[in-house]
């Protein structure tokens, strides 16, 4: 009775609150600017609604932040030093319940060109069926420890890196096809150019519609992370990522939270940790292949989001610089008003429709398609994906799901959370 009360409540909290998102853009779209010039000889007025000043705002923004990050995953590989043989390094593949796609991720790190390589798995005590995939694969290469902090990803990395003996590290999930050279260069990155972390970019493969779906969401979230980066800030994760044992100490390694990648970025950040990002580096990853395992899986993304704001607020994620704090702060709140203004953006959007003005309307439709279609044609010019034009019909339809998770999360961290890891079905392809 009480779990189907809370139901309840979060249904109908989500629903008034995406209503008022509307009703908010509805009202502040057909509010009038007005922009008057005088002049000894001209005297001129226009007029318009606020609904086009956002059409043209966000056009302007998506355009400048899709093109930085298509010139990034355009650029040539090379632009990152490489190193072949060096110091040891360690691979670290948490699982659980992933014995249907862990070849995915050993076979394309067995073909690496870096040499000095150990491959640990780490499994979770229960998952039998993990545990007896892991070990059939098992060599002078790669081999499994179980976690000795069980229930998180976060205690599987610090089981391994306890462990290992090596100074350098990297993480994987385990349904990535990791890129042959991204090893050698994070390595290059960390001993020749002298950083801390080394990431690079994981894109769903788009095999389908709902897979579409999350790979048109996955370029959005990158283009708008590059005009953050201006600030400083890189999403440095626990995937695709290379790393020192000095960087990881000094943050504390990852936190055991849902979403710990997000949490070790803003622990980077406030420490002052330099961060390679190289988006040319793609590795491929499973996407959700229901409609269902899509909600749930942006859900638990977006219930991390809000779990590290609250760890940050209650001072439980804390340390670092003064000023990066705060900075870091304004970070987790912009990302997750942002997340719900598309909600009040789409309003207003719509309002263009009703109003006959399309054109309006069209310009953020086209612009999402655009930057979508360009990086969709970058990836596969790099071999990676196969399609083009079905993403870049798709991509718009990612806006009103932003805001609508957002919420969805908010709400139900807050009311009826238990701690519980949405898992999405993996095919194994």
């Amino acid at each position: 009775m009480k779990q189907r009360l809370q139901t309840a409540v979060e249904t109908a909290g989500w629903a008034g609150g995406c209503l008022v998102l509307v009703l908010i853009g509805l009202y502040q779209g057909l509010q009038q600017q007005i922009l008057s010039v005088r002049l000894l000889w001209l005297s001129l007025e226009v007029v318009w609604i606020d609904a086009i000043s956002a059409s043209l705002l966000f056009t302007a923004f998506f355009l400048v932040a899709g093109l930085l990050l298509l010139y990034e995953v355009s650029k040539r590989a090379t632009t990152v030093p490489v190193l072949e043989e060096g110091p040891e390094l360690t691979a670290i593949i948490p699982v659980y319940r992933d014995e249907t796609v862990l070849h995915r991720s050993v076979e394309s790190l067995r073909k690496t060109s870096y040499e000095n390589l150990e491959i640990v798995i780490a499994c979770e005590p229960a998952d039998e069926a993990t545990i007896q995939r892991a070990t059939a694969m098992a060599d002078e290469t790669v081999s499994v420890v179980t976690n000795a902090y069980p229930g998180s990803k976060a205690g599987a990395i610090r089981t391994v890196v306890e462990r290992s003996a090596a100074d350098s590290f990297a993480v994987f999930d385990a349904d990535e096809i990791v890129d042959e050279e991204f090893l050698a260069s994070g390595m290059g990155a960390l001993h020749t150019e002298r950083y801390d972390v080394f990431q690079g970019r994981r894109i769903p493969e788009p095999t389908g519609i709902v897979e579409t779906l999350a790979y048109c969401e996955r370029v959005t979230f990158h283009a708008s992370y590059k005009l953050v980066e201006l600030t400083g800030f890189h999403n440095c994760r626990s995937s695709s990522t290379v790393f020192t044992r000095e960087a990881y100490e000094t943050v504390g390694g990852y936190d055991d939270l849902l979403t710990e990648d997000l949490a070790f970025a803003h622990k980077c950040y406030r420490h002052e940790l330099s961060v390679r990002q190289a988006r040319n580096y793609t590795s491929l990853m499973e996407a959700p292949h229901t409609l269902a395992d899509f909600w749930g899986q942006r859900k638990r993304w977006r219930m991390g989001q809000v779990e590290v704001l609250h760890a940050t607020l209650t001072g439980t994620l804390t340390g670092g610089k003064r000023l990066r704090r705060y900075i870091s702060l304004w970070r987790m709140l912009t990302s997750i008003g942002g997340s719900m203004f598309l909600v009040v953006l789409v309003a207003k959007l719509c309002l263009l429709v009703v109003l006959d003005a399309a054109v309006f309307y069209l310009l953020p439709v086209v612009a999402t398609a655009l930057v979508a279609g360009g990086v969709a044609w970058a990836d596969a010019r790099a071999g990676d994906i196969d399609g083009v034009v079905r993403i870049g019909l798709l991509a718009p339809l990612v806006y009103p799901v932003f805001g609508a998770v957002m919420l969805k999360s908010i709400l139900e961290y807050g009311l009826s959370w238990d701690g519980a890891w949405y898992h999405v079905e993996k095919a194994g392809g």
